[in-house]
């Protein structure tokens, strides 16, 4: 060790003394791999910015050079350990400010705060696991029960990043529980049956058919469980029925417990957000009063409820025991190793991963490999997704990689090119998206897709080629010729418009103020060498990945553009690389 290593490493050892014990966890993680390059560090910037495209919402040069520095194992475990950003409590501070200043508020407040912590927020990969996790555990504000849920909303994206690296098991209850969640699929105030009713069945279904085992039974590597030929159906629609009185009785966590108010609005702000309370025997032992169905199968309390897998609740139990039983025998359903597995891959890798890699990711779901062999580890998951083989080192198979999503391909061009957000406005706001409806441009927003099932399907396959070698491309179930034209807009809007200095000659115009502004000043100030502005671009964008004849179309625009000013290059590059097929490309 070099002398200077040793009086650097003397001089950390005695702050960490002055700082107290309660700080040591610091050392290692700075000096876990020791002084030197750590086996797994990445080879080049190349390789480091395809594996943050993966892992992140975009590169950053920063972030490049932390992987280098600390390899992929320790700046995986930071990630896992780094704290939670949280939107609900600035969300609701801004909302609160713009009310009392007699401002409007929408989804766009809880939108502005997403994008923030995407594109800045240090949690990357937490942040990354909750978007793809969102799309798995769907809710969406295109609902007319939820539309207005601002903050209740927000506090749902936070729950999925709070539970994006714990246990399955309590990913799915904190879901089952949330008001949002409960207004979107109706088991809010969903009642156990009566003369003329019976149990709402939307929840039952889609916790089984969406959140977890899927339609039919399936192997570790994906592939379906067959019987004389053909697929075995997972449930069928008695079980739903059944399993639709175990999500019944739920309300507001603060309702009273005078019947009458059961269907009554929240007591506080946080009772519109917090976890649902359920009625059932926990408050009202016996009679009319209690919510939660506590009969079997037949209606009387003789017979037990017969739920997913030929398994039974036994009747006249609590709610608690009721839904905490259920959750627990879908959790622990062998689909759903493979099921969240190969979703979870499509969502950070490949649209199309081999049967091998499903399984291999499925054993990691099934065994963290830890000396308690936890089952569900979401951390372990996601950590076997990005370090297997076939995401390192990628097969050359043409039916590798999958289409960017376009929120995707928004936040990683802010980040590639160090976008500066704007100050807060006078409610503590920071607008990112100037007022752009990105459902109706991308056809995809946070937390507002059209339906439950998603933007896209995982099973979609895009009529043509795709379809005829019968391989999956998900992301291309919402793109079309019209999303085409309305996303190659709003790349405009957020290149041409927005960068740094936009207002100087001879633009002449007025600094934007609603979105971030990407700082192109490095790449403007290469104008004189083309080849190194497109490179400079390749590395940042396409994680060098550039094909020759696009380099080559690219340098000769440049040229063409002689009387062009740096700035005006500079953005034109950048914008013409995010409408092209490579950038859209993740492989």
């Amino acid at each position: 060790m070099r002398a200077r290593q040793v009086l650097l490493w003397l001089v950390f050892m005695g702050a960490l003394v002055a700082m107290g014990e309660t700080h040591a966890h610091v050392y290692d993680h700075l000096y876990a791999n020791g002084f030197d390059v750590p086996a797994d560090a990445p080879a080049s910037d190349a390789e480091a910015a395809r594996f943050l495209t993966q892992a992140t919402f975009g590169p950053t040069t920063a972030e490049i050079a932390r992987l280098r520095g600390f390899g992929y194992g320790e700046w995986i475990a930071q990630q896992l350990s780094a704290p939670t950003t949280l939107a609900r409590p600035f969300v609701q501070q801004v909302i609160a400010a713009r009310t009392s200043g007699g401002q409007s508020i929408s989804q766009n407040q809880r939108l502005d705060r997403w994008f923030w912590t995407a594109t800045y927020a240090k949690d990357q990969l937490r942040q990354r696991m909750a978007f793809a996790l969102s799309q798995i555990f769907v809710v969406s504000d295109q609902s007319s029960s939820i539309s207005q849920d601002y903050i209740p909303m927000t506090e749902y994206e936070d729950l999925l990043a709070r539970d994006a690296f714990g246990a399955y098991r309590s990913l799915l209850g904190d879901v089952t529980y949330s008001p949002t969640m409960g207004k979107y699929l109706s088991h809010f105030r969903n009642q156990k049956p009566s003369s003329t009713t019976q149990p709402d069945e939307n929840y039952a279904r889609e916790v089984m058919q969406l959140f977890s085992v899927g339609l039919v039974q399936l192997n570790l590597d994906f592939s379906p469980v067959l019987n004389a030929g053909n697929p075995i159906p997972t449930y069928d629609q008695t079980v739903i029925t059944h399993t639709a009185k175990v999500f019944t009785g739920f309300t507001y966590s603060d309702a009273p417990t005078n019947p009458a108010n059961f269907y009554g609005g929240a007591i506080t702000a946080a009772g519109s957000y917090n976890p649902m309370a359920c009625w059932g025997t926990e408050l009202f032992a016996t009679g009319n009063n209690m919510r939660h169905d506590t009969t079997g199968d037949d209606g009387t309390l003789n017979t037990p409820k017969t739920v997913l897998g030929g398994l039974t609740l036994a009747a006249g139990r609590s709610c608690a025991l009721d839904v905490g039983d259920e959750l627990d025998i879908i959790a622990g359903h062998t689909n759903v190793a493979p099921f969240i597995s190969r979703q979870l891959i499509q969502r950070f890798v490949t649209s199309n991963p081999s049967p091998a890699y499903i399984e291999r990711i499925a054993n990691v779901f099934e065994d963290n490999g830890t000396a308690q062999h936890e089952r569900g580890d979401l951390g372990a998951v996601i950590r076997a997704i990005l370090l297997d083989t076939e995401a390192r080192m990628p097969p050359a198979d043409v039916s590798y990689g999958k289409l960017r999503e376009p929120l995707l391909r928004l936040t990683a061009l802010w980040r590639a090119w160090d976008a500066q957000p704007q100050a807060p406005n006078a409610y503590g706001e920071v607008v990112m998206i100037a007022g752009n409806s990105f459902l109706s441009t991308m056809g995809q927003k946070p937390l507002g897709s059209p339906t439950v099932f998603n933007f896209y399907e995982p099973d979609y396959q895009q009529p043509g080629p795709f379809a005829d070698q019968d391989l999956y491309s998900p992301e291309l179930q919402i793109t079309n010729e019209s999303s085409t034209y309305s996303t190659g807009n709003l790349f405009y809007n957020f290149t041409r418009r927005a960068y740094v200095g936009v207002n100087l000659p001879p633009d002449n115009q007025t600094l934007p103020t609603d979105r971030p502004l990407l700082n192109l000043a490095t790449l403007a100030a290469n104008v004189a060498t083309p080849a190194t502005m497109v490179d400079m671009a390749n590395a940042r964008m396409l994680y060098g990945s550039m094909s020759p004849n696009m380099r080559t179309t690219l340098i000769n625009m440049l040229d063409y553009m002689s009387g062009a000013s740096a700035q005006e290059k500079a953005w034109s590059l950048v914008y013409m690389i995010s409408l092209s097929p490579e950038y859209a490309t993740q492989r």
